[in-house]
């Protein structure tokens, strides 16, 4: 009953509340349609028994129903099939103007006519301006349609050189990649994909540079490193490039033990950051063959587990992945551990297949001796 209200008020009063196909909460029909659109309803109803009327009422109520059934109503996107008949409803009440004109001289006088074309012309620079302007904007949409991606591949198709590229996004393991191989028209340029938000940054081989959605931060902790490190970033309108200097390696905190998982990823060290944060530095050897997720477990000196952390490829309830770390990839990733260094005596840490954990055990890379993880103590 809910949903049923808020359909029949999309027409006039409140629309999609979902920035995906339109400006959230606009109407369907600006208010004058709107009006006759309402009008039209009890018309409809009262001529059911001529065909014509029950056909388009029948159309009318089947497209709703979708969106009468489902949450964030009304939807427009659920509805989308009312788009043919809709247009009737209003049409039937406007056809009738002529025959009130007859009855009323002053109707279709020059003023009403050019008042009607006046309001018209309003309606679509209205419309004008919240397609273009208003909703390309909002952050929701920006998401949604990838306009950084997008942006940024129309950016790489224009650059003469080939140098690797690293791409910050959302779901560098899904969605991503795909959308990079269709939007990005050439296919001689490597491409690395991370997530930000998940404390990750890339640093591609051959300096290659960093792109980012404009609307989607590194994680705090590397833009100040880079910072730091003398990267230069340049706004391109809805994505930002970073650039090192040419050369730069980042200095490894805590090296001694090393260790090489499936003769794919590279453990080259690690550093301790504040109380409760790591950070892990990993290189590329060779193109993923599944999905990997890294884990780091704390433990006391007698071995018991104080704390976990888990980051990149997380399990995708669709099953989607794609390989998105290309060899010579530096992987420097930062953990907010669960519990303080300070209790730490061991940390083991490794990779694994996060698809064999149901119904499992979980299946580890392994090191190049056989082994399922590192253990490395604190200070080494």
């Amino acid at each position: 009953l809910q949903n049923g209200v808020k359909i029949l008020g999309m027409a006039g009063f409140a629309g999609d509340p979902l920035w995906r196909q339109n400006v959230a909460g606009r109407p369907l029909l600006d208010p004058f349609l709107a009006t006759i659109f309402y009008i039209s309803l009890p018309l409809f109803l009262w001529k059911m028994g001529d065909k014509k009327y029950a056909f388009l009422l029948l159309w009318l109520a089947t497209a709703v129903l979708p969106s009468l059934v489902t949450i964030n109503a009304p939807s427009s996107i659920r509805m989308i099939n009312i788009l043919p008949v809709l247009p009737l409803f209003t049409a039937v009440v406007i056809h009738n103007r002529g025959r009130l004109s007859t009855v009323i001289p002053n109707l279709s006088t020059v003023f009403v006519n050019i008042l009607g074309v006046a309001v018209l012309g309003y309606h679509i620079w209205w419309t004008a301006v919240s397609m273009f302007q208003i909703w390309p904007q909002n952050e929701e949409v920006r998401f949604v349609w990838q306009a950084g991606l997008t942006q940024t591949a129309v950016f790489l198709d224009h650059q003469p050189i080939t140098a690797p590229a690293a791409i910050a996004g959302w779901s560098p393991d899904t969605m991503d990649v795909p959308t990079m191989q269709l939007t990005l028209r050439r296919d001689d340029i490597p491409l690395s994909h991370f997530n930000p938000l998940d404390g990750t940054l890339i640093l591609p081989a051959a300096n290659g540079a960093i792109y980012r959605p404009a609307i989607l931060d590194l994680h705090p902790y590397w833009q100040n490193q880079l910072a730091a490190w003398g990267a230069t970033e340049q706004a391109h309108g809805e994505f930002v490039e970073t650039r090192l200097p040419d050369g730069f390696v980042p200095e490894v905190g805590q090296g001694g033990k090393t260790a090489v998982f499936a003769n794919q990823l590279q453990f080259l060290g690690y550093e301790l950051v504040g109380s409760q944060e790591l950070v892990t530095y990993w290189r590329v050897l060779a193109p993923p063959t599944a999905a990997s997720r890294l884990f780091v477990h704390q433990l006391d000196a007698a071995g018991n587990l104080l704390g976990e952390d888990y980051r990149l490829d997380a399990l995708d309830p669709q099953a989607i992945w794609f390989p998105h770390w290309r060899p010579g990839d530096l992987i420097l990733q930062h953990h907010d551990l669960s519990a303080p260094l300070a209790d730490t005596a061991t940390l083991r840490l490794g990779w694994f297949n996060p698809y064999t954990c149901a119904p499992g055990p979980c299946q580890n890379l392994l090191t190049q001796t056989g082994e399922p993880f590192l253990l490395l103590e604190i200070g080494d």
